[in-house]
């Protein structure tokens, strides 16, 4: 017997992104074989590197119905997605919350749900230990050559910069539903690593980024914003990368 139902997820780091997928079973998910499954997606090496928090991870799977993803590192337990297409089994799971260094993961193929016909398959995911240091702008301000632009203000206008030295540039005003101030000499220091704040600049449009995941390289970078007041913001602002030194 042939069922189908329709799945529609929304999930970060992939820049909130929705996935339609169409499960239609035809008698793959529970025979009488013997369970298999296998990561393939991101990779089909034992590790892989991210610099984002969560990561999704899928493949290939037979003789099961359920997958279970165990997180060693964190305790984090989630339910993967399995659907057959003319008996080809596949699966995935969003891992969330991706700690610092070395994420062991396992996931398991269990035929019926009971946890006693079961097979299971392992990864390896490695955030940076310091995510921060991936999002600097260079050593210090004579050799900046790149900026941030919060692409959540109204006005894409609120920007800021980060040098090794401990110093920055940001500009001056808190409220992004209008036009930033002036951009102006900042000091910063580290509170953990993806946790920065800005230091002696009460005017900074930013007092504080912290969550943060992303890259220079991508020229994206995730970050939870706490204004002046120490107002936060809930939702991650995305910022863009420009090549130009602020």
């Amino acid at each position: 017997m042939c069922s189908a139902r329709t799945l529609l997820r929304a999930f970060l780091p992939f820049h909130s992104l929705a996935l339609v997928v169409l499960l239609f079973a035809c008698g793959g998910g529970g025979d009488s074989d013997s369970p298999s499954i296998v990561i393939s997606t991101p990779t089909t090496a034992p590790t892989y590197a991210t610099v984002w928090t969560d990561v999704r991870l899928g493949g290939s799977i037979s003789g099961a119905s359920f997958v279970h993803v165990t997180n060693a590192a964190t305790g984090f337990n989630t339910e993967g997605y399995v659907f057959y297409n003319q008996g080809i089994g596949s699966w995935f799971a969003d891992i969330q919350g991706l700690t610092f260094g070395d994420n062991p993961i396992t996931v398991v193929a269990d035929e019926d749900g009971r946890g006693v016909n079961t097979a299971s398959d392992r990864i390896t995911v490695t955030r940076p230990t310091v995510p921060f240091e991936l999002i600097l702008n260079g050593t210090d301000a004579t050799g900046a050559t790149s900026h941030w632009i919060d692409a959540h203000s109204l006005f894409e206008s609120h920007k800021i910069a980060f040098y090794a030295d401990g110093t920055g540039r940001s500009t001056t005003g808190s409220l992004f539903s209008e036009q930033a101030g002036t951009a102006v000499d900042i000091t910063w220091t580290l509170q953990g690593p993806d946790d920065i704040l800005v230091v002696g600049c009460a005017d900074c449009s930013f007092q504080r980024i912290s969550r943060i995941s992303g890259s220079l390289e991508e020229a994206l970078f995730l970050g939870q914003v706490e204004t002046v007041g120490g107002v936060g913001e809930v939702a991650l602002h995305a910022f863009i990368l420009v090549q130009e030194r602020l």
